[in-house]
């Protein structure tokens, strides 16, 4: 119900959603995805979660709170970390660009 009725033509959908894909602007996306939108939702809707194809159905994913408790302190530990550590420390460097823009840089020290 977006598209002119002469697109929506069952006969020339196909052509005019490859022309549509080959668009630039957020528009002509956003038609596009509508019309995807639309063929899913026809196919789709109130079909049973254990008939959907492989890729759409639901995964199982791991519990968070199954999650084994995480060291945030275990950068306490590092050698290179530790004071009095002798060998190679990387710096970080913000960088002001001539035109006011930023780079952070890093240096090997």
């Amino acid at each position: 119900s977006r598209l002119p009725a002469q697109q929506q033509s069952s006969n020339r959908q196909p052509r005019k959603l490859l022309e549509l894909t080959m668009a630039e602007t957020p528009e002509d996306f956003a038609v596009v995805r509508s019309i995807i939108e639309d063929k899913l939702h026809q196919e789709f809707y109130n079909v049973p979660t254990k008939d959907l194809p492989p890729r759409m159905q639901p995964r199982q994913l791991p519990n968070l709170q199954d999650a084994m408790k995480i060291d945030w302190d275990d950068w306490k530990s590092w050698e290179w970390m530790q004071p009095g550590w002798k060998g190679v420390k990387m710096h970080s460097q913000c960088m002001i660009n001539a035109d006011g823009s930023a780079e952070i840089r890093s240096v090997w020290k």
